[in-house]
This record gives C-alpha cells, structure tokens and sequence, in this order.
C-alpha cells in the first residue's frame, strides 16, 4: 500500500538550537504548524483507507536532515506544513516546477483551505532560484512529490483563525481532506466500533433518548466539542476509550460526555 507523509517545518535550526520559523505576539509557526500536522494526519488516518506518517513534530530535525530521510520510495508524496509572514492574507501551496501531478496536490489544497475559512485563495504556485531550480528544499531535493503549505499568515488578522486548537483542527481536517481528494480517496466514517447492547433511557438538558450504544474509540484519540458544529473543544477520548452514544448528527457520534473540573 502507499504511504505518504505530513512534515512540520522549522523546530531545530542548523546549529542545534531551536528555530520557531515567524513570529508574531507570542506565537511561533512551527508551534502552530504542528498542530495542523497532527490533525491532519489524524484526519488522514481516521477517514482514509491509506496510511499517513508524521515527521518532526517533536521540532527535533533540521531541514536537511528531514531532506535525507526522503530518498527513499516508501513515500510517494510528502508536503510540508508553514505559517506564511511579511503582512498579507490568505492561503497559498508551492509545488514542483513542470509537475502537472504535483500542481493538483497544491490546488487542491490551497482551494480547500480557503474555502473552509473564508480567505483569500492566494493558489497554487512554483518559487525557482537564481538557478531556475525550486527555491525550497523540501520541493527540490526530495525524491516523493512534494509541495510546502504556507497555511495563512502568522503576522496578519489570519492569526486569529488559526491560533487556537479548534482552527488548527480545522485547517488540518481541510489539508487531510484536499490531499485525499487529490489521490482519488473517498472519505469514510471514523475506525470505530459501536456495539449493539441497548441501554436504558437517556436525558439530558436537550431532551430524551430511547436508545443508546457503546461507542468504542479506535487507534486514534478523538476530540470531544461541545456542539455538534465542532467548534468549542472540551476534551478527548483516549485511544480504545468507551462511552455511551445516543445518536449521529450530521456525521458526529453524540456521546455522554464526562468534564472534570471547569
């Protein structure tokens, strides 16, 4: 089966100290960056019938180290995950020069994310060098395919759509979304399983429920949100973790859900 792999950009610079990528009031891009990476390998993992690794989220690889680790054939896409600066708006996705394949991974991409927020679609686009070769590393010295997201812009009001943990969900889910439209996958519901032991009534400040089930978290942790809009995180389920589902609305299992504390 073919693989492909999520890599965060920035995290370790070439002398071994810590490289944040921009910053802005406080917020790095590598530590946004990451985020999104993770959500959107989880996205990935969860819904798609294809495997999705992740590199570098712990920021422990400098460019050419991540640059060596893909020589190799056991990938045959990889894209690399910014923040963009310098003061602008908007989304945007670098890809290899001449690679009409590689062109659809960025268009669908920066097309996906922009739909999703609502920003400017700055597209999909090729940075050359003083050489005529892809200026970044990860597009022009890697042997998969590659492109590099430049998600929004840390130093803009883009900062505001990204910075918390239910942006970054989002951007990620998005990403995840666009890169398996573009390799032709169909999305399915969540590895989970739902057993059919009926339990008794359940109430709740919305209302009753006839029936219940046990749902059963599958490999991946789950966010729990607080609407069924998944806009407000208030936890997660653990890998494996059970609990009591009442029903599915629009595609989100509704589950008894226990906040300890606030």
């Amino acid at each position: 089966m073919s693989k492909i792999i999520f890599v965060i950009g920035h995290g370790k610079s070439k002398n071994g100290g810590y490289d944040p990528g921009a910053s802005y009031d406080d917020y790095d891009e590598f530590k946004i960056a990451r985020e999104i990476g993770k959500y959107a390998q989880e996205h990935y993992n969860t819904h798609f019938n294809e495997h999705c690794d992740l590199m570098n989220y712990n920021g422990d690889l400098y460019l050419q180290d991540r640059i060596n680790k893909l020589q190799t054939d056991e990938y045959d896409f990889v894209a690399e995950f910014h923040l963009n600066a310098g003061g602008g708006t908007g989304t945007e996705c670098f890809y290899y020069h001449g690679s009409e394949n590689c062109k659809k991974y960025a268009v669908a991409i920066s097309d996906e994310i922009s739909k999703t927020f609502g920003i400017t679609n700055r597209g999909a686009k090729v940075k050359l060098n003083s050489k005529g070769q892809d200026y970044f590393g990860i597009i022009r010295s890697t042997k998969p395919t590659a492109v590099l997201i430049e998600t929004m812009f840390i130093d803009s009001q883009d900062l505001e759509l990204i910075k918390t943990e239910a942006g970054q969900q989002k951007c990620g889910i998005a990403i995840a979304k666009a890169v398996a439209k573009a390799r032709g996958l169909t999305e399915q519901d969540s590895q989970v399983e739902i057993s059919e032991e009926v339990l008794p009534q359940q109430t709740s400040t919305q209302g009753e429920y006839n029936m219940a089930k046990i749902y059963k978290n599958g490999s991946t942790p789950e966010t729990v949100y607080a609407d069924t809009a998944c806009t407000k995180v208030i936890g997660s389920l653990d890998k494996y973790e059970e609990c009591k589902s009442l029903q599915k609305v629009n595609g989100v299992y509704l589950v008894l859900y226990k906040v300890n504390g606030t």
